[in-house]
Order: structure tokens, then C-alpha cells, then sequence
């Protein structure tokens, strides 16, 4: 091969070899431009989401300091209330509740307009012992006041815990949730109606799968201090010793988003089921009543009912950010056997059960940015800088009792076969303003409409407005 050859081969070689590179070089600067904005984009991203990583981890710590500082001391500790702490085993944490409610309404049956209601004065003690025994006792602050939550629970293992004492029985998130943390000033009218209130009995619960998972199982002498008091068929028939019946009740709520590891907005959404099973109801006017939010009962108790008392529940909540969706769905079945009047040959006497339903959906707005999940905390709470925390939310919600199946027509006669429904719908419009971690003031504005105007507080008025304004404080 000759030197000319292969200058020209060399040549030919370097030429192709730069050709790519120079177009690409044309075409490079623009690319380059692009990837650099998306790089920087990206960039400021991350280091967005470092500094919230930051400054949570720095809360977390504080917190953990706090909590250690806590627990390194004895006697007496101020953190929020007063306590009194002996190191990891001991603590004993002074509550206070106080409600003071305002109410203004055009419901004649309400005595004093506008009627000024000190709704709650409770003081208790809440605290541990030995790192895993967990202690509550509330009574309220009047000469005929009665005890609230008195219960130990042992939780040693997160996942497997037993509680025992007087307590709520695990029926419907909105009854489960303290009276204090309630994002309108009167829990809904289906809840009030047919939740369970506190009994006297044990129970088993836990969180698993990362906390994602809830269930509560609990065996309890009655159905709660919200059943309604027992009272015979005619007057002066006396009722049996163990009138009352026992009651079985199991709840279990799924994150299922938590679980699956999802983060984000998603994660807590949470769903959930509950039941309550009460057998032998003796016979009498002893079924769920329905009432408007100022105690006028739209639905008495007039009917005649005997056996089975079921109640179920279904949850939606969702705190996504500074929002709060809720939504729940509840239904009561209780049993008239033995009851009717019979046929003409007394073959049967056993009359269609009584039912009441309802349900109720609810949007709140944090609108000074704090987040909704875990209770409402003030960023900038009064007189440490700043103005507190606003709250904005509407609710819908709608209670109704009827038969579950027609049989003949309705009547109010106590022995009727198909009772004489009726049922109230209300919307609530509610401000909040949290001014720190002790006060809460709410305003509600209630909007109530019964089915039935003959069986409302104003047969000429079917539907009103009611205003109430709730002060609060908790220490």
C-alpha cells in the first residue's frame, strides 16, 4: 500500500468519523438548553421536597427531645396541662372540658330564647403506668353529673391490645371521635340517634400492617348509655331483673393506601365497617327514638318492639392536606315478635321489624394551611404571633324510621303493623377558629326540614334555620 493510499484511507476515515459529530454538534446547544431547564426544574424539586424532609425531621426530633425531657423529669411538668411524671412509669395528665354553648331558634318547644347551655364541664385524669398500662377517668363537673370513661387498657403490643372498664363501644368513627375534635358544634342526627354511647365491658383492638388496619372487637353488659330506657308494655308491669341484654360489637377501618405504601395525598384515606348485636329487648316502647338538634323528637318512642336490636355502620373519611371529606352511613333493625295483635286465628302475632337509616357526607377547609389529619394545631396560635387557625365546612345529613315492609296502612296506633314513618334532613354551614391548642370557638348555622309538618316543632314551619355558637376550652 502505498503512502498516498494511505493518507487518503486516513482521510476518508477521520471524515466519516467527524461527520456524525458535527451534525450533532448543529443540532447539541438546543438539546443541551432543554435538559438543562428540565435538570434545573427537577433540581429545585428535590430540593423543595429536602427542605419539607428538613424541617419535619427537625419537628420529629423536637418533639422527641420534648418527649424525653418529659420523661426525664419527676413531680410536677407543665407540657400543654398539667401533669405529674416519675420518669417512663409513670404519668398522670390533668383534663379539663368546658362547652358553652349559645343557641338561638325559632323552635317553640325550646323554654329560654336564646337559650345558654353549659353543654360540658367534665375533669379527669389520663395517663400510664409501667410503659403499657393506660389509664382514663372522667366524671362531669355537676351535683348530678355521671362517669364518663373509667378504663384501663394494656398496651404493650401495638398490634394486640385489651381494654376493659366503661368506655364507647366501637360503633360509627363520628361516636368514636371526642366531643372536643368534632368539626361542627352537634354530632349528626342519625349518630345521635343510633350510635351506642358508652357501656361496661372489654375489648380487644389493635392497628397492624404498618397501622393501616384498625379492628376493635368488645363484649359489653348493654348497648350504651344512648339505648333507650326501658319501660314495660302497660304501667305498672314490672320489667326482669336482667332486662337489658348483652351486646357484641366488632369495627375494623382500613387505610388501604397506607398499606399498600402509597404516599401523598392518598394516604389517609381510610374506609371502614361496624356492628352492634343486642338479643333480648324485652317487650315495650323500647326502640331508637329520632330528635331534631334542640331535643324535640320528631319520631317518640310510641311503638311496641321485642327481641333483636342490630345496628350497622359503614365510614369514608378522608384528610387529604388542609381538607377533611367524611361520610358515614348507619342502619338500626330492631324486632317486634310477639307484639301484633294476631290474626283472626292467632297463628301470628310477630309484626314487620322497625327501621331507622340515615346518613350524613361532610367538606371542611382548613383556611389558614394546616393540615386536617391528626387534629387541627394552630401554626401561629393567639398571642405567640399570630391569629390562630380558620376552619370553614358544610354538611348534609338525613335520619328516617319506618317499617321495613308495608302492611296495611300506617298508623301510630303502638301495635301497628306498619308504623307512620318520618324523617329530618338538615344542613349545617360551620366556622371554626382555633386560637390555640385550649380554644375553640364555633359558629353553625342549622338548617332542619321534617317530612311530616304535623310531627315537627312547627306544623306550620316544616323547615327552619337555628343559629349556636360553642365556646370551648380543653386543658
Amino acid at each position: 500500500m502505498t503512502p498516498a493510499i494511505c493518507v487518503s484511507c486516513t482521510l476518508l476515515v477521520g471524515f466519516l468519523c467527524a461527520s456524525p459529530s458535527q451534525a450533532a454538534g448543529q443540532t447539541g446547544p438546543t438539546q443541551t438548553a432543554d435538559q438543562q431547564t428540565a435538570d434545573q426544574q427537577t433540581a429545585d424539586q428535590q430540593k423543595a421536597k429536602d427542605q419539607d424532609k428538613s424541617k419535619a425531621k427537625k419537628k420529629d426530633q423536637a418533639k422527641a427531645k420534648d418527649a424525653q425531657k418529659a420523661e426525664d423529669k419527676h413531680g410536677f411538668v407543665w407540657k400543654d396541662r398539667p401533669s405529674l411524671r416519675f420518669g417512663k412509669n409513670f404519668r398522670m395528665d390533668f383534663r379539663l372540658k368546658i362547652q358553652v354553648d349559645f343557641l338561638s331558634t325559632p323552635d317553640p318547644t325550646v323554654v329560654d330564647e336564646p337559650a345558654l347551655d353549659m353543654n360540658r364541664r367534665r375533669f379527669g385524669i389520663k395517663g400510664s403506668v409501667l410503659q403499657g398500662l393506660e389509664y382514663e377517668v372522667e366524671h362531669d363537673l355537676r351535683s348530678d353529673g355521671e362517669w364518663r370513661d373509667v378504663y384501663l387498657n394494656v398496651a404493650y403490643l401495638p398490634y394486640a391490645q385489651a381494654q376493659g372498664g366503661k368506655f364507647k363501644i366501637p360503633f360509627s368513627y363520628e361516636e368514636l371521635t371526642g366531643p372536643t375534635d368534632l368539626d361542627f358544634i352537634y354530632r349528626t342526627r342519625v349518630v345521635d340517634a343510633l350510635a351506642c354511647g358508652r357501656g361496661v365491658g372489654a375489648m380487644a383492638h389493635g392497628k397492624v400492617l404498618k397501622k393501616a388496619i384498625t379492628y376493635q372487637v368488645g363484649y359489653f353488659q348493654d348497648d350504651g348509655d344512648n339505648a333507650p330506657s326501658l319501660e314495660p308494655t302497660y304501667p305498672n308491669e314490672p320489667l326482669p331483673a336482667d332486662a337489658r341484654g348483652p351486646a357484641l360489637a366488632g369495627r375494623v377501618a382500613v387505610a388501604p393506601f397506607r398499606a399498600a405504601g402509597t404516599k401523598g395525598l392518598l394516604k389517609t384515606l381510610e374506609v371502614g365497617f361496624s356492628a352492634v348485636s343486642t338479643d333480648d329487648v324485652p317487650e315495650g316502647p323500647n326502640h331508637l327514638k329520632g330528635q331534631s338538634i334542640t331535643g324535640y323528637h320528631f319520631f317518640p318512642r310510641q311503638y311496641l318492639t321485642s327481641g333483636k336490636r342490630f345496628r350497622q355502620g359503614f365510614e369514608f373519611v378522608w384528610t387529604p392536606g388542609a381538607l377533611g371529606v367524611k361520610a358515614e352511613y348507619l342502619t338500626s333493625t330492631e324486632t317486634r315478635v310477639g307484639v301484633g295483635v294476631g290474626t283472626p286465628e292467632q297463628l301470628d302475632n310477630t309484626l314487620p321489624d322497625l327501621v331507622g337509616s340515615g346518613w350524613y357526607v361532610s367538606g371542611t377547609w382548613v383556611v389558614t394551611g394546616e393540615k386536617k389529619d391528626g387534629g387541627i394545631e394552630p401554626r401561629k396560635p393567639l398571642f405567640r404571633g399570630g391569629f390562630g387557625a380558620i376552619e370553614v365546612g358544610a354538611r348534609y345529613e338525613t335520619l328516617r324510621f319506618q317499617s321495613a315492609t308495608a302492611d296495611g296502612p300506617a298508623s301510630t296506633s303502638r301495635r301497628s303493623p306498619t308504623v307512620l314513618p318520618n324523617a329530618e334532613q338538615a344542613f349545617t354551614f360551620g366556622v371554626s377558629w382555633y386560637a390555640n391548642k385550649w380554644i375553640k370557638v364555633q359558629l353553625n348555622g342549622v338548617h332542619e326540614q321534617f317530612d311530616d309538618p304535623q310531627r315537627s316543632p312547627m306544623p306550620d314551619r316544616p323547615g327552619f334555620w337555628s343559629t349556636v355558637c360553642r365556646l370551648q376550652f380543653v386543658l
